[in-house]
C-alpha cells in the first residue's frame, strides 16, 4: 500500500481529522435515515413496502461492495479511492435531495453506497498507516467515538432539518459537508508516487473472479435476508438466494484457495486474531438489533411512547459508545483484545437480560440505565474487535481487511435484525394491544441478543490466550 508518509504519526494531524470527519459523515448518511422516511413516504406519495428499499438501497451495496473497494485501494493505492468516495457520496446526496420520485432517490441511495463503500476502508487503512502500531488501539477508539457520535447526530440534525426545511435539506447538508471534506483532504493526504504494482501481491494480479462471486454471494444472503418476515420460509425466491449464497460462498473459497493473488487470503482464517476478531464483529452487530430494532418497537406498542421520546431514550447508548470508546482502544493496546472483548460482552449480555424482564411498570430512567449499560458493552467490544482484524494482517492489506470488517458489521446487523423480528412476529399475538402485563416476544427477543453475547464473551477468552500473529 503506498505509504502517506515516511513516518506515521501519532497526533491528531489534519489529515486524520478529516479521515475521521469522513467516516462521521459516511454513519450520519446511514443513521439519519429511519427519520426522514415518513416524510419521504408523505411527500412522494409512497407505500409501505418502498420505504424498505429505500433503507436497503444503502445497505446491500455497501455490504456487498467494501471487500473489493478495500482490495482495490491496497492494489492502486488507498487515496485516490478515498478522494473518489467522498466525491461520489457528495454526488449520490446531491441526487438524493433533488429527487422527485421515488426511482431517483434509490438510484441516489446506491450512488451514495457506492461512495460509502470506497471511502470507509480506505479512510481507515490511511489513518492505519499514519500511525505507530502500539498507538493504533487508541486512534480505533476515536474512530469508533465517531462511529457513535454519528449515529447520534444523524437523526437528530436530520430531523432538525426537516422540521426547518424538508427532507431534502438533510441529503444536500450531507453533500455539502463532504465536498468540503473531499477538497480539504486533497491537499493533505499527499502520497509518494509509485507505481501501480508496488501495491499489488507479488505473486500475480487483481483477484476479479473472487471479487466477483464474494459480491453476488452477499448480496444473495441480504435480499434473502431482508425479504424474510414478509415472505416466510415457504418462498421459493427466499430459499433461491440462500442456497445461491451458499454455492457461491464455496465457489468463493475453492477459487480463493487456487488464486495467485487471492482478495481474501483463506490463510488469514487460519489466524486466530483474524477469525475471532471477525466472530466478534458479526457477534456484536447481531446483538445490536437488540438495542435499536427491538427496544423502539417496544417502547411505542407498550409504553405508547412518541417518536421523539423514543430518540431521546435511545439517544443513551450512543453517547455512551462515543465517550467509552477510547477506553476500549486503550485497554486494547495495553492488554490486547481479548480481555476488554470479553468484559464487554459479558457487560451486554447482562443488559439484554435485565431488559428481557422489564414491565410495564419499569420506570424510564431504569430503562435508560440498562441501555447505556449496554452502549457500554457495545464501546469496550467494537474498537478491540476491529484492533484484532487489523493487526493479524500486514499493512498492504489493511483496506480489504476492514472492508471485510465493514461486510460482517451489515451481515450481522441485518440477520440479527431479521432474527428479531421473526421472534417478535412469532410471538406476538394478533391481538396483542400493548398495554398489558406479559411482553410475549420481547422478552424471547432479548434473550436471543444475550445469548449471542455470551458467545462473544467464549470468543474473547480464546483471545486473551491468544495476542495474534502480525502482518500475513
Amino acid at each position: 500500500m503506498p505509504a502517506v508518509e515516511d513516518h506515521p504519526k501519532t497526533n491528531l494531524s489534519p489529515a486524520i481529522i478529516c479521515l475521521l470527519f469522513a467516516y462521521l459523515l459516511s454513519i450520519m448518511n446511514m443513521t439519519s435515515i429511519k427519520v426522514l422516511l415518513p416524510a419521504i413516504m408523505t411527500d412522494l406519495g409512497l407505500e409501505l413496502n418502498w420505504l424498505t428499499w429505500v433503507v436497503n438501497a444503502y445497505t446491500l451495496p455497501v455490504a456487498a461492495l467494501t471487500p473489493l473497494a478495500g482490495r482495490i485501494g491496497d492494489v492502486i493505492g488507498p487515496r485516490r479511492f478515498f478522494l473518489g468516495g467522498i466525491f461520489i457520496l457528495a454526488a449520490g446526496s446531491l441526487i438524493c435531495g433533488i429527487s422527485l420520485t421515488v426511482n431517483w432517490l434509490i438510484a441516489g441511495r446506491i450512488i451514495q453506497a457506492i461512495g460509502a463503500a470506497l471511502l470507509v476502508p480506505t479512510a481507515l487503512a490511511l489513518m492505519m498507516s499514519k500511525t505507530e502500531e502500539n498507538k493504533r488501539g487508541r486512534l480505533l477508539g476515536l474512530w469508533g467515538s465517531m462511529g457513535g457520535i454519528g449515529a447520534v447526530a444523524g437523526p437528530v440534525v436530520s430531523g432538525l432539518l426537516a422540521e426547518l426545511f424538508s427532507w431534502r435539506g438533510s441529503f444536500l447538508v450531507i453533500a455539502l459537508l463532504a465536498l468540503l471534506v473531499a477538497i480539504l483532504s486533497r491537499p493533505l493526504l499527499k502520497t509518494r508516487q509509485e507505481p501501480l504494482s508496488a501495491g499489488r501481491d507479488s505473486r500475480g494480479g487483481f483477484d476479479s473472479a473472487g471479487a466477483a462471486t464474494l459480491i453476488f454471494s452477499v448480496f444473495s444472503l441480504l435480499i434473502g435476508v431482508t425479504l424474510l418476515p414478509d415472505w416466510g420460509w415457504g418462498n421459493n425466491w427466499i430459499r433461491l438466494s440462500l442456497v445461491v449464497f451458499i454455492i457461491l460462498l464455496c465457489v468463493f473459497y475453492r477459487i480463493e484457495k487456487r488464486s495467485t493473488a487471492p482478495l481474501l487470503d483463506p490463510k488469514l482464517m487460519s489466524n486466530p486474531a483474524f477469525s475471532l476478531g471477525l466472530l466478534t464483529v458479526f457477534l456484536e452487530q447481531f446483538a445490536v438489533a437488540g438495542t435499536f430494532f427491538v427496544m423502539p418497537i417496544f417502547l411505542g406498542s407498550v409504553h405508547g411512547y412518541g417518536a421523539g421520546a423514543t430518540a431521546l431514550l435511545l439517544t443513551p447508548v450512543s453517547i455512551v459508545i462515543a465517550l467509552a470508546a477510547p477506553l476500549g482502544g486503550r485497554i486494547s493496546d495495553r492488554c490486547g483484545p481479548g480481555l476488554p472483548i470479553t468484559f464487554g460482552m459479558l457487560v451486554r449480555a447482562a443488559s439484554f437480560i435485565l431488559l428481557a424482564w422489564i414491565t410495564v411498570d419499569t420506570s424510564y430512567i431504569s430503562i435508560a440505565i440498562w441501555l447505556a449499560l449496554n452502549g457500554l458493552g457495545f464501546a469496550l467490544t467494537s474498537t478491540p474487535a476491529l484492533h484484532a482484524v487489523l493487526s493479524a494482517v500486514s499493512p498492504s492489506r489493511h483496506g480489504v481487511a476492514s472492508g471485510v470488517h465493514n461486510m460482517l458489521r451489515f451481515t450481522g446487523s441485518a440477520i440479527g435484525t431479521t432474527v428479531a423480528g421473526i421472534v417478535l412476529y412469532t410471538l406476538i399475538p394478533s391481538s396483542y394491544t400493548g398495554l398489558q402485563g406479559s411482553l410475549p416476544g420481547f422478552r424471547e427477543a432479548y434473550l436471543v441478543q444475550a445469548t449471542a453475547c455470551l458467545l462473544g464473551v467464549a470468543v474473547g477468552i480464546f483471545l486473551i490466550r491468544y495476542r495474534g500473529e502480525k502482518g500475513q
